[in-house]
């Protein structure tokens, strides 16, 4: 099983430690139709189309989010997915997406309020603003 990843969980990211032991083989770069957001608090949200989007070019209308592909080992995917649902906890769902690449993967897309939370225009988790003057409410 394929899960793309878009935030802590991505490799040489802080969470990468729970992902990597379940991972086998190579990860890839990719991208998914959706938005990314910023939640103030250390970590990413998205949000993902349900459908396919029929503009050409995604990325330049500002709905991709940018992230890694990663391949869970077959024989403890059960295990993975178990101990990734606990991490992500209520605020995420594990869904099913297909990448820009064409790849059916599992992801966590975001199921809280946006309430708070910055969109990354990018798409990028690496790109967030790291110097920007927080705003009123810490962001």
């Amino acid at each position: 099983m394929r899960l793309f990843v878009y935030g802590t969980l991505a490799p040489g990211h802080d969470a990468w430690a729970v992902l990597e032991p379940w991972v086998v083989g190579e990860s890839r770069a990719d991208a998914v139709t959706g938005r990314l957001y910023d939640t103030g608090r250390g970590y990413p949200a998205a949000t993902f189309d349900p459908a396919p989007d029929p503009d050409p070019d995604p990325e330049r209308a500002g709905r991709v989010v940018h992230g890694t592909v990663v391949t869970l080992d077959p024989a403890r995917t059960t295990a993975a997915l178990h101990a990734l649902d606990r991490y992500e906890g209520h605020e995420y769902e594990r869904i099913a997406v297909r990448t820009q690449a064409g790849l059916d993967v599992a992801t966590y897309a975001w199921t809280a309020p946006l309430t708070g939370c910055r969109r990354l225009g990018e798409g990028r988790w690496r790109d967030r603003p790291q110097d920007e003057t927080p705003g009123p409410d810490g962001r």
